[in-house]
């Protein structure tokens, strides 16, 4: 949010300048078009005041302006005229100091002149003030106008640097969370390879567990058959009333139709398996001895008795039972326990997966983000590096322009008004001498 109203501050900022920058073009150029009217306009008065000079010194007009050389009576006159205009011509000296003048040249021209009209010497010297104070006024306004343009282009400057600095710490900024952002994911994904490595290992180590728990019960059923086969084998003679029958085979269809109609087919089945006790193991039976190996016959001994030791040989079955039973149970309970833990273990790690992942999305959509205030950052700083360029350039232009004026305003300005200065004193001298040629007139006049 904060990126975004920067974002739209700076184009405000960019359509404000633009709009200021367009304005200062057109005033630009309708200056550069003022000024080249006064230069041609000078010129055109350069000339005119050349030929005028030119005309004003030919030969033939030097020599009819001897003719119109003034009476006797009009010496004394002429004689103060002189000295007003040697007094004049002074002033103006004083006012030209270094710099030239073509207009403080004219005027002394006309003063030397030998037949002079001071009304229009002090017209030219009124002219010429006046257009010193509108040189002095353009420059007055140029001057304010160069300082301010400058004064704005460097705050300008500043501002786009300040921006620029913003936008490189912001970049900075982006390129550090994106590698940690990146780095993150790095991680977790790595976590998520190594918990599905951990699950298959624990998944091939449980069925190996599983398949040997399933092979050791099986192994344990088969001791149980044989021994309870043994103990109810040994029940039927030693104990006939704890011996138990067989149970009988349950008939198929067709063996209960053979039946009927007198067939024998049998009831009880043959009991199989290790030792005809009809229990199963997966063990590995020997083969069975050859005649060689046969012991020798017993001796003969006389009749049978039931021995009384057949009760200890009954015990220790049933010791042995017992035991094979509490194994087997251990062993249920140990599978029951590796099976939950298993369980789960499964659990948890589908859990943690999943907590990972949406944590990778998440921050995979971080990263997008991320990305995208970069790019923008990036385009905000290539615009506002071409607007310091275009700064720069337009500073430039403006020193091209005013750099003269600001280093010489104050000479130029003091010029001015000493020239100024001598121009007045200049035409008080002339407006005197007017006055004084009234008077002498009306006291010939009288004298005649």
């Amino acid at each position: 949010v904060t990126m975004q109203g920067n974002k739209k501050d700076t184009a405000d900022t960019i359509g404000a300048d633009e709009g200021f920058l367009e304005e200062l073009g057109k005033n630009c150029k309708d200056m550069e078009k003022d000024f080249e009217q006064i230069v041609a306009t000078r010129s055109e008065e350069l000339a005119a005041i050349a030929d005028t000079i030119k005309v004003l010194n030919d030969d033939d007009a030097l020599e009819l302006f001897k003719k119109t050389v003034p009476s006797p009576s009009l010496l004394q006159v002429q004689e103060t005229n002189k000295a007003l205009k040697s007094k004049a011509l002074s002033m103006i000296a004083s006012a030209r100091g270094s710099v030239a003048s073509p207009q403080l040249d004219l005027i002394s021209l006309a003063l030397r002149s030998k037949k002079v009209s001071f009304d229009k010497v002090i017209k030219m010297v009124d002219n010429m003030v006046e257009a010193l104070k509108k040189e002095q006024s353009d420059d007055d306004t140029k001057n304010d106008y160069c300082k301010e343009e400058l004064h704005k282009a460097d705050q300008a400057k500043k501002e786009l640097q300040h921006k620029l600095m913003t936008l490189s710490n912001e970049m900075q900024d982006h390129n550090d969370n994106l590698d940690r952002l990146r780095n993150q994911v790095a991680e977790l994904e790595q976590g998520i390879k190594d918990l599905d490595k951990a699950v298959a290992d624990a998944t091939e180590q449980r069925k190996e567990e599983h398949d040997e728990y399933v092979q050791e019960a099986a192994e344990n059923r088969g001791a149980l058959q044989i021994l309870e086969f043994a103990r109810n084998r040994l029940n039927k003679f030693y104990n006939p009333k704890e011996y138990k029958e067989p149970p009988k085979r349950e008939l198929t269809e067709e063996e209960r139709m053979y039946s009927a109609y007198g067939g024998d087919i049998g009831t009880t089945p043959a009991p199989g398996g290790i030792a005809n006790t009809g229990a199963m193991a997966f063990v590995e039976v020997s083969a069975h001895a050859s005649d060689e190996d046969k012991p020798a016959p017993p001796p003969k001994v006389g009749g049978f008795k039931k021995n009384e030791a057949s009760k200890g040989v009954l015990g220790m079955i049933d010791m042995i039972v017992q035991d094979l039973k509490t194994e087997v149970q251990e062993a249920e309970f140990e599978e029951k326990n590796a099976q939950e833990d298993y369980e789960k273990l499964m659990a948890d790690s589908a859990a943690k997966r999943a907590a990972d992942s949406k944590s990778i999305s998440a921050r995979e959509g971080a990263i997008a983000e991320r990305e995208q205030d970069l790019q923008e950052a990036k385009d905000t700083s290539s615009a506002k590096m071409k607007e310091l360029q275009e700064n720069q350039e337009y500073t430039a232009e403006v020193h091209q322009t005013c750099d003269f004026l600001l280093e010489n305003y104050s000479k130029r300005k003091e010029a001015r008004a000493q020239e100024m200065d001598g121009l007045k004193k200049a035409k008080e001298i002339l407006s005197g001498a007017d006055f004084s040629l009234v008077q002498t007139a009306n006291f010939l006049r009288r004298r005649q």
